[in-house]
């Protein structure tokens, strides 16, 4: 992916993304455009949110005293704001949030700033935690790194994405907003489609 796509992805799109339900090949195409996209990220953080929100308020539901009193308004349903059928549904939504709620804690938004600087075959690799939105700087020493691009690769070979660099302070940087699983990762540094460096990324499990 050579810039950012001119349209953004539809809601579905983003809401099976957070909850690690999108699948080939839209994961990948829409890995890629987060990547250079804020408006996404600023998105993806919102859906985080609310879900956040959404579960303290049903866990101060669940905590809240129950009266004789109380149960008897529960049970006449004369309190309710809104039809039943409608308070139903609007349950449901919550439940289904609250089932989904796992995807939170690898889902991107806690950025972590990686330092990769050891070619693939050194006998220590740079490190970095599963689940953590990704900032990495690349060591470029030596290198015309200009129009260069990076691609992040896993153990089975497979091209997770690939994106152009920036240079700043020496440094060729990118970010991977969706966060890795626990592995063995591979970042190749590309010029003209050759790859002129390669990074090993050892990433462990929280």
């Amino acid at each position: 992916m050579t810039g950012q796509r001119k349209t953004h992805p539809e809601e579905e799109i983003l809401e099976r993304f957070a909850m690690k339900r999108l699948d080939e090949p839209q994961l990948a195409e829409f890995e890629e455009h987060l990547l250079l996209c804020e408006h996404c990220q600023n998105r993806l953080d919102e859906v985080t949110e609310y879900a956040a929100v959404a579960r303290e308020a049903a866990e101060n539901v669940a905590t809240a005293p129950v009266k004789e009193t109380s149960r008897r308004k529960w049970g006449s349903l004369d309190w309710l704001p809104m039809p039943a059928p409608a308070l139903a549904a609007a349950f449901i939504v919550l439940i289904a949030i609250l089932v989904w709620q796992p995807w939170r804690v690898t889902a991107p938004g806690e950025w972590r700033t990686v330092e990769l600087a050891t070619l693939r075959g050194a006998r220590e690799a740079s490190t970095a935690a599963a689940g953590f939105s990704l900032h990495l700087r690349l060591d470029v020493s030596g290198l015309d790194a200009g129009g260069a691009s990076a691609a992040i690769v896993n153990a089975s070979g497979a091209v997770l994405a690939e994106t152009p660099v920036s240079l700043v302070d020496g440094k060729a940087e990118l970010n991977y907003a969706a966060g890795l699983a626990a592995g063995q990762y591979w970042v190749r540094l590309k010029k003209a489609g050759e790859t002129v460096r390669e990074y090993s990324l050892a990433v462990n499990s929280r």
